[in-house]
């Protein structure tokens, strides 16, 4: 097959590769970065991610959304912790989990918005349940974080 005028085989001379041929991929910051996300994906086990506190984790989604009183956009990470319904954790312990799920997934989503959010919302459940319905006997946790300069800064409500 010929290749068109100005391609770059063409313009490569006698340093083009063959036909068919694999080229060597030169791998740019920007590769790296998109990539990151799944490589840490890729780093977690099967069950998810294990939180501090012991409780196995698993990412439901990630939400953008518009406040519509106060004008601000959230980032939100929902996920799912089957074993929080029952278990007593400590304020500390329930604090570290929160800020590495934060950190962990909050950020890259954050970072991959298009415009950077005003609060990051982490929300952990007992069981899946609609964004912004209560569901008496399903156990949620509700954390708020500011992003600055890449990391999260926790928030009370």
């Amino acid at each position: 097959m010929r290749e068109r005028p100005g391609s770059d085989a063409e313009r490569a001379g006698p340093r083009a590769p063959a036909p068919g041929a694999r080229e060597k991929v030169r791998l740019r910051p920007w590769h790296i970065a998109a990539a990151a996300p799944v490589l840490l994906a890729a780093c977690r086990d099967d069950n998810g991610l294990a939180l501090p506190s012991g409780l196995q984790v698993e990412l439901v989604e990630v939400l953008t959304e518009a406040q519509p009183y106060s004008g601000e956009t959230w980032v939100v990470v929902r996920v799912l912790a089957p074993e929080l319904a029952g278990q007593q954790i400590s304020v500390e312990a329930r604090a570290a989990d929160t800020d590495l799920l934060c950190a962990e997934w909050g950020v890259p989503a954050a970072t991959d918005a298009p415009e950077p959010p005003d609060q990051i919302v982490i929300q952990v459940m007992s069981e899946a349940v609609e964004r912004g319905r209560p569901v008496p006997g399903v156990t949620q946790v509700f954390a708020g974080y500011r992003f600055e300069n890449g990391s999260c800064i926790w928030e009370d409500f």
